[in-house]
């Protein structure tokens, strides 16, 4: 799910109207199971070594380290811990009806489509859905399911597979989007990339058809969403009924972003570009504390902050930063910058600059957030931006194969020319 795609649904937007909403949360690295890797061990990449989805990363070496990861951590402080959805990608190929360490609640996907046609492993035995069952629907009635009769303290990880494509919805909800059409940005389908790494020049413009594959792509994502955003409710009257939601932290984020059409791509995460590595991230404490943060945070702060709530300790030094001062919008000494990692590029984000360097020589970008959010001008190399790339420079070196504390950056950067 991308940032944007929260602007249809309207159960979320209501959450986040009482919710700390953090406008730059990115993912260490923008693809399915290197990111969900970081957010179950608060590690970067370089250190939990899921580096792809396929063997032998993604499940064939989480399996290797989930002994000491998230649930577990959890699991010792005392929480019933719930797993409902997705997993860490090739689970269904490697891990058969195998139950990971830390959860007493287990529903994850082991076999079919992630819509319909669907085989979960049900606590260790499989069960398989082909009557027509949704899947978005069945894993909501097990998070209902467990809120109803777990013992407390708790933790549910409801992992949904929409809105990823194939997108197919609810055949309730198929065709509610027809009508509507795609925000454009700026940056879709981009006239001049005579200023992009050598890698992006040699993207050619998009054709009418592809354009109109975008289109119907992006209505049939928004109308998954609508199942999850009917969810979002039911979960939250659920809370709100037996009293637990004023002592629920409740969490939505995503593991990664998606390009339609911008800079040329489609159907692309794996870029440093925001589409791809920026993601929705809205807490909803108890009580309610309504507050906008623009500190630059990694899922694995989140995964620190989880932590020291719950009062759990993690088996060894976190690169992840608890949040929890800046749910109160406390944003002094944090992070002035973090790192973000792609197949073909690295780079950090800070609150006013993005700057990514393209491996191989194929080039270097530097974005001023404040008069370029679509990411179209590159500035590197401008006079006037000398001391500012070189600062951010500084930052990625140093955050390129840190561990542990080394992983927080608070250098101060210029403030951008003309402002």
């Amino acid at each position: 799910m991308r940032f944007d795609d929260f602007y249809y649904m309207a159960q979320l937007r209501k959450l986040i109207r009482g919710a700390a909403v953090f406008g730059n949360h990115f993912v260490p690295f923008s693809g399915c199971a290197p990111s969900r890797a970081s957010i179950l061990t608060g590690q970067h990449i370089h250190n939990h070594g899921v580096l792809g989805n396929h063997k032998p990363y993604g499940y064939w070496r989480f399996r290797e380290i989930e002994g000491d990861a998230l649930a577990v951590w959890l699991a010792n402080a005392g929480y019933a811990v719930s797993h409902i959805g997705k997993f860490v990608n090739g689970y269904s190929q490697v891990g058969g009806l195998h139950i990971p360490p830390g959860y007493s609640d287990w529903h994850a996907f082991s076999a079919g489509d992630h819509y319909y046609n669907f085989t979960l492993n049900d606590n260790g035995q499989d069960v398989v859905y082909n009557s027509g069952e949704y899947s978005t629907d069945v894993l909501v009635q097990k998070v209902l399911d467990f809120i109803a009769t777990a013992p407390q303290p708790y933790a549910i990880f409801f992992w949904p597979s929409c809105p990823h494509t194939p997108a197919t919805p609810a055949s309730r909800d198929l065709g509610t989007f027809d009508d509507v059409d795609m925000p454009i940005g700026d940056s879709f389908n981009e006239a001049d990339m005579s200023d992009k790494p050598k890698l992006m020049q040699k993207l050619p413009l998009l054709t009418d058809d592809r354009i109109a594959a975008i289109q119907t792509d992006w209505r049939r994502r928004q109308e998954t969403l609508q199942s999850l955003d009917r969810g979002i409710a039911a979960i939250v009257d659920a809370l709100t009924r037996n009293g637990q939601l004023g002592n629920t932290h409740v969490l939505f984020t995503s593991d990664n972003g998606y390009l339609q059409g911008e800079h040329r791509l489609d159907d692309r995460k794996n870029v440093c570009y925001d589409e791809a590595a920026q993601v929705p991230l809205y807490w909803h404490q108890p009580g309610g504390s309504e507050t906008f943060v623009m500190a630059p945070v990694l899922n694995m702060d989140v995964t620190a902050a989880m932590l020291e709530l719950a009062g759990a300790t993690a088996g060894y030094a976190l690169d992840g930063r608890s949040l929890v001062p800046l749910l109160s919008g406390d944003t002094d000494g944090w992070n002035t910058a973090v790192l973000t990692q792609c197949t073909t590029s690295s780079g950090v984000v800070a609150r006013h600059y993005r700057y990514i360097e393209w491996f191989n020589n194929q080039g270097i970008e530097l974005y001023d957030m404040t008069h370029d959010r679509a990411q179209i001008q590159n500035v590197a190399g401008k006079p006037e931006y000398a001391e500012i790339q070189a600062s951010l420079a500084e930052a990625l070196h140093a955050l390129q194969g840190c561990a542990g504390s080394d992983c927080s950056w608070t250098g101060m950067f210029q403030v951008p020319p003309g402002r």
